[in-house]
C-alpha cells in the first residue's frame, strides 16, 4: 500500500518540476514590478521589501496543477495607524505623519479602504499584463496566466507589530468582496505549524495532506476548503500521541480521529483570525461528515485484513492503483 501510495502521488497528485519553475519565474516577476511601481508611477502605494510567498504553495501542499500561487505585497505604512473595532480592523490616517501614496484611499471617516487598493493593485497589474485576465478575487487580485496554466494571487497587506512584545505580529489583509475592511492573519505562523509537525511525523505529513486534499476533491467535491482541511489535519496530527511512520498510518489515523474536528467550529490554529470554517453551510457541513465517514469505514476495515488497494479506489477514486 505504501509504494502505492507513493506512486499515486508522484503520477497525479504532486506538482511538476516544470511547473514549479515556471511558477517561481512568473511570481517573482509580478513581485518585481509592484516592487518598483512606485518609480513610473507615483501615486501607486509604496511597498515594503517584504513581499512573500503564503498558502498551501509556499506550505509545499499545493496539488497538480499549479494554478494558485498566494503572493503577500507588503504595504508601507507610513503615515497610517492600525486600530480595531471589536471584531472589525482599520487601518486610519495620521495628519502627523508622512502622507503617502496610500492617503488617496482614505475615505471620509479617515479610514483606509482595503476594496479601493485593491482595485489600485488590478489597475497596474493590467497595465503590466494587458493579455492576462486580471480581476479581483476575494482578499486578493488574481492573475491568469493562461500560456503556462498558472494563476497567481496578489495579496496587499500591512505588517503590524504590537508595541506589547508579548503579543504576536500579524498582518492585516483586505476583507475582500467590496468591504473597505482589514483581516488580522499572520501566514508565516500557518508555516511554522506546518513545519513543526511535518517535522515531528518523519516528515510524511505535508504527503499525507495532498492525499486528503486529493480525497477531499474527487470525493467531496471541495467543500472542505484547502486551509480548512489543513488546519484540521494540523489538530489531529498534533494530538497524535507519538509518530506516524508511513503514509498509509497516516491517512488511517486521520480518517479515524478528524470527526470531532469537523462537526464542530475550529478555530484557527495561529490563534489569530475567526475560526476557519465560518464560510461553511450546514449542508455541506454534514455531506462532508458522511463522506469522512465513509473514508474511516474503509481504513478501519483494512486495518484488520490484508490492505487491499482496490478498497482504496473508495478513497481516492479508479485513478489509484493503476
Amino acid at each position: 500500500m505504501e509504494t502505492a501510495l507513493h506512486e499515486f502521488l508522484e503520477k497525479e497528485i504532486n506538482l511538476t518540476q516544470v511547473s514549479i519553475s515556471q511558477g517561481s519565474k512568473s511570481h517573482n516577476y509580478i513581485r518585481s514590478i509592484l516592487l518598483n511601481r512606485r518609480e513610473t508611477d507615483s501615486s501607486f502605494p509604496w511597498l515594503l521589501d517584504e513581499d512573500f510567498l503564503s498558502g498551501s504553495y509556499s506550505r509545499a501542499t499545493k496539488l497538480h496543477p499549479l494554478n494558485d500561487i498566494d503572493v503577500m505585497m507588503v504595504l508601507d505604512g507610513a503615515g497610517l495607524i492600525p486600530v480595531g473595532l471589536n471584531e472589525t480592523h482599520y487601518v486610519i490616517g495620521n495628519p502627523e505623519g508622512l502622507h503617502s501614496p496610500a492617503h488617496q484611499h482614505l475615505g471620509y471617516d479617515n479610514l483606509l479602504n482595503s476594496s479601493s487598493i485593491l482595485t489600485t493593485f488590478e489597475k497596474s497589474i493590467k497595465q503590466s499584463h494587458p493579455n492576462s485576465s486580471i480581476k479581483k478575487n476575494g482578499q486578493a487580485v488574481n492573475i491568469q496566466l493562461d500560456a503556462y496554466g498558472l494563476g497567481i494571487d496578489i495579496v496587499p497587506c500591512f505588517h503590524i507589530k504590537p508595541l506589547d512584545n508579548t503579543q504576536k505580529d500579524f498582518y492585516y489583509i483586505p476583507i475582500g468582496n467590496g468591504n473597505p475592511g482589514w483581516l488580522k492573519t499572520n501566514p508565516k505562523i500557518d508555516n511554522t505549524i506546518s513545519t513543526r509537525l511535518h517535522e515531528k511525523h518523519n516528515r510524511k505529513l505535508k504527503a499525507i495532506i495532498k492525499l486528503l486534499k486529493y480525497w477531499n476533491r474527487e470525493k467531496n467535491n471541495d467543500r472542505i476548503k484547502s486551509y480548512h482541511l489543513e488546519s484540521i489535519a494540523w489538530y489531529v496530527f498534533h494530538n497524535h500521541q507519538s509518530q506516524v511512520t508511513s503514509i498509509t498510518e497516516g491517512i488511517k489515523y486521520f480518517f479515524t480521529n478528524a470527526r470531532t474536528y469537523l462537526e464542530k467550529p475550529l478555530p484557527d490554529a495561529t490563534g489569530i483570525g475567526e475560526p476557519v470554517d465560518a464560510y461553511m453551510t450546514e449542508l455541506d457541513r454534514h455531506t462532508s461528515l458522511l463522506a469522512l465517514d465513509k473514508a474511516k469505514a474503509v481504513v478501519q476495515l483494512s486495518g484488520f485484513l490484508p490492505p487491499a488497494i482496490s478498497s482504496w479506489k473508495a478513497i481516492f477514486g479508479n485513478k489509484f492503483g493503476n
